[in-house]
Order: structure tokens, then sequence, then C-alpha cells
């Protein structure tokens, strides 16, 4: 054989060499080195992993060191909600009786706004217009005067505000996210409102500032009335409950459930008794009592109510859906009933007058054939 045949040999045999040394490599001992590559491999991404598990560690720590921080920190918000919820408000004081001339205010379907002066004229009782302007861009829902101050609710969710010394509009509230069901002064330190939304606001007067947000219905609120020492208000709603609100410390006092929903709630005079008013019933309760003493019935569709001393004795009036006031006694019984007007009774008010250095209590109705009567 010559030497470049030789050589080809060699050249042709070195592939087949390497291709079995590599099957070889694969079958002996000398495969470990892969193994042991692969081991590193898995050494060294188990390494990673463990890192990234405590990177994932470190964070979640992290994370639970922030969730610590912010519970904390919405703790402390809590805490200071709380403290805010229970600032103390001064007593409210008593109202005072009007002497000689009290206004009527009415507002209307129309967004009309009318004032009217009643004045004691010998025996005669006269009424004078003093006001009439559009107020609102919705149906007047609640009107109420307290000194010089009177205020009006609407559909539109706003309280407008009046001077009626300077006879001049102050400004508007726009604290409420639904119609204003009720409004109420008391003296003229205070504005109580309530509102479909729920929530019932008390006002100071001296700036209009919100110092309250009572939230405790869970549905619209439909009627409030302030307790004649100014401690305490009550607050029908149509979730059929009546809560008892404690004014001094801005909390619930009590919450109980009613049989209907309550459309009307009012005290008497003394303040020893208040009365809440279904559609065609009245309940008098005796404060600090759960069960009611009695129950009106009455045949019509009731539209106002409210409580007025006689004589020592008080009684609860109705303004009906039959044009006519009816008159019970605290215990249930109907003891008169007078036909005032041509339509239904929408509204009835009480007003205390001194008259010749005697204070009476005098009943101001209006109904929606258009007439206010005293």
């Amino acid at each position: 054989m010559s030497d470049s045949q030789r050589k080809r040999a060699k050249t042709t045999a070195t592939p087949s060499k390497t291709a079995t040394a590599k099957k070889a490599k694969g079958k002996t001992g000398v495969a470990k080195k892969p193994k042991t590559e692969v081991g590193k491999g898995i050494e060294s991404s188990k390494r990673d992993i463990s890192k990234k598990d405590d990177k994932k560690e470190s964070t979640k720590k992290d994370d639970k060191k922030k969730e610590s921080t912010k519970s904390e920190s919405s703790k402390k918000d809590d805490k200071k909600e709380s403290k805010s919820e229970n600032t103390d408000l001064p007593a409210l004081p008593k109202s005072e009786p009007a002497h000689d001339s009290f206004l009527v205010v009415a507002g209307t379907y129309e967004r009309i706004l009318y004032g009217l002066e009643a004045r004691v004229v010998g025996s005669v009782m006269t009424l004078n217009p003093q006001f009439i302007f559009p107020a609102h861009i919705g149906c007047i829902k609640a009107v109420s005067a307290g000194g010089r101050y009177l205020a009006s609710g609407s559909t539109d969710e706003i309280i407008k505000l009046y001077d009626l010394k300077k006879r001049v509009e102050l400004g508007s509230l726009h604290e409420h996210s639904g119609s204003i069901t009720a409004l109420q002064f008391h003296g003229s330190s205070h504005l109580l409102s309530a509102s479909e939304d729920g929530v019932i606001c008390i006002f100071r007067t001296n700036d209009w500032e919100p110092l309250k947000m009572l939230r405790g219905h869970k549905g619209a609120v439909n009627g409030i009335a302030i307790h004649p020492s100014g401690k305490l208000a009550l607050s029908v709603a149509q979730d059929r409950t009546i809560i008892i609100w404690n004014l001094l410390t801005g909390q619930r006092a009590s919450r109980v459930k009613t049989p209907q929903i309550g459309e009307i709630v009012a005290w008497s005079p003394s303040g020893s008794h208040y009365i809440v008013a279904y559609a065609t019933e009245v309940q008098v309760y005796k404060v600090g009592q759960t069960e009611s003493l009695a129950t009106v019935f009455s045949k019509q569709r009731i539209l106002c109510a409210l409580v007025a001393t006689y004589e020592n004795a008080e009684y609860v009036l109705c303004g009906c859906q039959d044009k006519r006031i009816h008159i019970y006694s605290a215990d249930g019984v109907e003891r008169a009933s007078v036909e005032c007007h041509e339509n239904r009774i929408k509204g009835l008010s009480l007003v205390d007058v001194v008259l010749d250095g005697v204070v009476h209590a005098i009943v101001v109705s209006i109904s929606s054939d258009g007439r206010i009567k005293t």
C-alpha cells in the first residue's frame, strides 16, 4: 500500500472512530460528564429558584408589611373618623313663641315659594302677602322657618336659604344626593334636613357649617322631629324603622322596626310623647317605651299630623284626604272633625303665639285647593 493510500484510510477512518466514541460515551462511565453537567444545571437552577423564592418571600413580606402599614393607617383613619363622629354637639336652645304675628310659608309643586304674615287685629286673624317667587327648579317638598332664617328643600336636591330680615337669599346647601324630604329649624341656631339619600344633616346657622351627617337608615327618610329640649330627634324612613338620635353626641340612641312605612313623626309640645303616622293610622308612644300607648285609626288616608295641647290635655290632629281635620284624644278616641277645605289637606303646623300676654296655640292648614287657613 502506498503512502497516499494509507493517508486516505486514516482520514476516512477518523469520522467512524469519533462516531463510535460518542456512542460509547453514552453507554460507558465516561457518560457521567453530561450527567454532571446536567446536575450542575439542576443545582444552579435550584439555586436560581431558591433565590427567586427568597425574592418572592421577601416581596411577600414587604407586601405584608405594606398591608399591615395600610391596615394600621386605615385603623388610625377609622379611629380619627370615630373620634370625629363622637364630637359633642351643643344642646339646642328652646324655641320662643311668636308675639302678635308670625310668618306662614308655603311651597308648591310649581316651584313657587309664598310668604304670608299672619297678624291678629282685634279678634280677627289676617293674612298679608309678603313675598312670592320661584325658588327651585323642582317642586318644593319641605319648608321651615327659624328666627330670621327660612329654608326650602326641593326635588332638585338643593336647600335654599333666605334672610327674612334683609329679604335676601343667603345661598344654598348641597350636602344631599337625593330629593329633600324634610326640614326643621330649632330656634334659630340649628337646622336639620332629611333626604331620599337616607341621610340627616345638622347645620349650624351662624356659618351654615354641616356639623354632623346622621347615617342610620337604609331607605329614604320621610320625616324628622326635634325634641323640645333640643337633645333628641326622631326620624322615620322607607326602611320601616324609627330612630331616636342623641343630638348631644350625634349618635343613634335606638332603632325600632315599625309595622308599616312611617310617613310622619312629631313630638308633643311637652316632649313626653311622640306620634308616628302611617297611611291610615297613628301610633302614640311614650318616651323610653317601645310599645305604643294608643293607636288612632282613620278611614281616610292621613297626609299630615301633629300633637297639640289644650287645657292640659294632648290631642292628635290629622289632616286627611277627605278635606277634614280629625281630632283625637291621646288614647285614640276621635273627639271631633272639621271640614276646613275644598280639597285634601296637605299640611298642618302648630304655632305658639303670645296674645295679650297669654300663649295660644294656633293651627295653620294648607290644602290642594290653594288656600291657607288658621
